[in-house]
């Protein structure tokens, strides 16, 4: 039979504006699946993997800027969703968890696929809610109206994230075959938007601060792409003595004058000043070499500037946190900031950037093919206005070391910083724009994904570059497993996989390479119009990669 109360979950999504929604076969969830199947306003993808399936509404909702359902039966299916239910509370994305549960008297019967959902996400769903499993009452209808509202209300609200609803289920829940879904209107529960802002004699005290401070810094961890914040750095830079700093994950390398060479130039003995007054935008930081050193290094004061309440005290020094966008916050602060000539602060490190830019640049164009002059290769083949997605562990740190030579958009899970869902993330990603969305990963993060592609779905505009050294490099980056006498057995993940089979199994065009002139060959048409996604696979010594690396590190120092 067809259940009315979960047709208004649908409804109240489609209300909110969820027009897309993921989800997982299964059979408690059925009328769960079935209501969203059936509403004319939202779209629904089928991905079998619960774990690629939650990725890739994560990749979905981090584009579209706005909850995205998705959906799996009851027991194990909603544990799969764990790692993406985290990355979405850290990368604060907001999507809608639907689990399907069992009635409540069946929980710790040993009854099949039942366990205990209520709050299944622990402290990394922003809220979890779990509807009445009998609506005989009004009074039942009615509360279940009310929290399917607040979950999707808690998913939008500052920071974003994901907020999970379990709806226990009775039978029987197939509709009969003469049945048809119908959607009466529901209660809608609206939240507006409300814009935070400073007053006057704020400002006032604030400016105080900022021109007492001669040596003065801003830094912008990960961020969305965002031309108001773009906009508002580039007036700063222009009329400020000022530092800014950019990671490559905050989408703002376009800020001309900006330092981007940081994660290389900290690793010195001869480092810069430290700033007196820090502000610090966006997220996640990459680089541990600038946070090492701003927690060594404490600035007189430390604003930092994000939409929500949460507190972010990572660098240890904070003195002052603003529940405001950091658009508003650069543009007024530049607005009212007089031109000032670049003082000694801002002149030593931006020689610093200068000298090891031009030095990066050197290195790379003489080095040895391996992955660092394969990764610096690809960045400069991107198309224009793309989109480019790294995964995590030596993608990202290739590319914050390298930077980006123009306007190509950066996404990256940064939020708990794992391998896994990086194809689903960026196959998300491309279900949602025209652009061309390049995905550059290891061999074992792609491996470790690869139902990222068990589904249906069109993929012509993705493109997939896969670093495979037989096994990940990153533990040799670091001196603790690399000095261990157990280093191969327990960090070296050796294995004899290539991505030509996954390729082959999804229809996917494939192109091996090894060396320069075959990578040269492979990217000239690799970005051509397909019908399908693309794979470039680039195969490097991991012993060479090191060598390489540890070389490329020194000769950027001048050492």
């Amino acid at each position: 039979m067809i259940l009315p109360h979960i047709n208004e979950i649908a409804t109240i999504c489609a209300a909110h504006g969820i027009s897309r929604a993921v989800i997982s076969p299964g059979s408690r969830s059925a009328a769960i699946s079935l209501a969203f199947e059936n509403h004319p306003q939202i779209d629904v993808q089928v991905v079998a993997d619960e774990r690629s399936a939650a990725f890739m509404a994560l990749g979905i909702a981090q584009q579209l800027k706005k909850p995205v359902a998705v959906i799996c039966t009851s027991g194990s299916a909603g544990l799969n969703y764990a790692p993406a239910v985290a990355e979405a509370f850290y990368q604060e994305i907001p999507l809608l968890v639907i689990t399907a549960d069992r009635p409540p008297e069946w929980i710790d019967q040993y009854d099949g696929q039942t366990i205990r959902q209520t709050n299944l996400y622990g402290a990394h769903a922003k809220a979890s809610f779990s509807l009445p499993v009998d609506l005989s009452h009004s009074d039942a209808r009615w509360h279940a109206n009310r929290l399917v509202n607040e979950a999707i209300l808690c998913t939008l609200k500052y920071p974003m994230g994901p907020a999970h609803l379990n709806v226990p289920i009775r039978e029987p829940f197939y509709p009969q075959a003469n049945e048809k879904f119908e959607y009466p209107k529901a209660r809608i529960i609206q939240r507006p938007t409300s814009h935070s802002y400073l007053l006057p004699e704020q400002w006032s005290a604030l400016l105080t601060q900022w021109n007492d401070a001669e040596k003065r810094m801003v830094i912008i961890g990960q961020h969305e792409p965002d031309m108001k914040l773009t906009k508002a750095l580039k007036a700063l830079a222009e009329k400020g003595n000022v530092v800014i700093v950019n990671e490559v994950t905050a989408n703002q390398h376009m800020v001309s004058g900006s330092l981007q060479k940081q994660d290389l130039f900290l690793q010195s003995d001869q480092l810069p000043e430290a700033p007196e007054l820090l502000i610090t935008l966006g997220n996640s930081l990459i680089s541990k070499n600038l946070k090492q050193f701003l927690r060594k290094n404490p600035p007189r004061m430390h604003w930092h500037v994000r939409k929500g309440e949460r507190l972010n005290d990572g660098l240890q020094h904070l003195s002052h946190t603003f529940d405001l966008s950091p658009d508003y916050f650069i543009e007024q602060l530049a607005k009212q900031e007089s031109s000032k000539s670049e003082g000694s602060f801002y002149l030593s490190w931006r020689q610093k950037e200068v000298h090891t830019q031009q030095r990066s640049k050197a290195f790379i164009e003489r080095c040895g093919f391996g992955e660092l002059k394969a990764t610096a290769v690809c960045l400069e083949s991107l198309p224009h206005n793309s989109l480019l997605h790294l995964a995590n562990s030596m993608a990202i740190r290739y590319a914050n070391f390298i930077g980006l030579p123009h306007h190509v958009e950066i996404y990256c899970n940064r939020g708990t910083s794992g391998i896994d869902g990086s194809n689903a993330t960026a196959v998300g990603t491309s279900l949602t724009t025209s652009k061309m969305v390049t995905l550059l990963t290891g061999d074992m993060a792609f491996l470790y994904d690869r139902n990222a592609f068990w589904h249906d779905q069109k993929l012509a505009n993705l493109r997939i570059i896969v670093m495979n050294n037989a096994g990940g490099g990153i533990f040799g980056m670091i001196k603790g497993p690399r000095n261990q006498k157990s280093y191969e057995k327990l960090f070296q993940t050796h294995q004899p996989l290539t991505a030509a089979l996954t390729a082959q199994e999804f229809g996917f065009e494939y192109t091996a390479c090894t060396n320069q002139s075959e990578l040269t060959s492979g990217l000239s048409t690799f970005f051509d119009s397909s019908s399908t996604a693309k794979v470039l696979e680039i195969f490097s010594d991991p012993l060479e990669n090191e060598r390489l690396l540890a070389e490329y590190k020194s000769y950027c120092l001048g050492l």
